[in-house]
């Protein structure tokens, strides 16, 4: 995402929580901060993309780069979690600062590509703003609603692939238990009724175990946030089922 920013002509500042993954965005015109907060001094947009909601709590609140935010600026949270996070977040925000619910689908390829999906809450004035931004690595920004309707909408997605990625594994795990060559299935169902994203992810020879290994941690975190988010809205019975054969 940094890297498709400052491609597209924005300045950046970037603070990268482990050093080594930010070489290249040095190398492509960041400027290198020493923290979040001294990344949210004197800017239009703050971008934050972590892996769960304890992180965001330690760089927006706790590590003060909310409160260095000032006011017309907007600041944006691409992690997928609790949609009830604004709430916290707009107690802490300074007066002036909007908040933009910005979850998205899609993998690093798609990001350098520019073509990830955006699922965006929060006010209309802010997502204007921050679009600019957006534009330069999401081919589709879909307003969804108010704050934290953007997460929600990510996590019935997420459901939905936790789910299919199950099945497909499935598929995949069946295929060398019948004998048959597990990338000519593949290709098979992906030309056929069968086919689907998560399918697609076990073209050129990846395993079951292997894929699962490397996606679990993300869809652990979000099939759980997704049963919380329902709690007991038993209303999407097919959405609860997906969850249960996640886990």
């Amino acid at each position: 995402m940094a890297l498709r920013i400052l491609q597209s002509g924005h300045d950046l500042k970037a603070f990268v929580r482990k050093p080594a993954e930010g070489e290249d965005v040095r190398a492509a015109g960041a400027i290198a901060c020493g923290s979040g907060a001294e990344a949210a001094i004197d800017v239009d947009i703050l971008g934050v993309c972590l892996f769960d909601d304890h992180q965001i709590h330690q760089a927006l609140i706790l590590d003060g780069a909310l409160a260095a935010m000032r006011a017309d600026s907007v600041v944006m949270v691409h992690t997928t979690g609790d949609p009830e996070l604004f709430g916290r977040l707009s107690a802490h925000a300074p007066a002036g600062v909007s908040l933009l619910d910005v979850a998205f689908s899609g993998d690093r390829d798609a990001v350098l590509a520019g073509r990830i999906a955006v699922m965006a809450g929060g006010e209309a004035q802010a997502l204007a703003a921050a679009r600019p931004v957006l534009e330069s690595y999401a081919s589709r920004i879909l307003h969804v609603g108010a704050l934290g309707d953007g997460r929600r909408a990510k996590l019935l997605n997420n459901l939905l692939f936790a789910a299919q990625m199950s099945l497909a594994a499935e598929v995949r795990i069946q295929a060398d238990h019948w004998g048959l060559d597990p990338d000519l299935t593949v290709q098979a169902v992906m030309t056929s009724s069968g086919a689907s994203y998560a399918m697609s992810r076990f073209q050129g020879g990846a395993t079951a175990p292997d894929l699962l290994e490397r996606i679990k941690p993300y869809l652990d975190k979000d099939v759980a946030m997704a049963c919380a988010a329902l709690g007991d809205d038993h209303r999407l019975p097919l959405t609860i089922a997906a969850a249960g054969a996640w886990s």
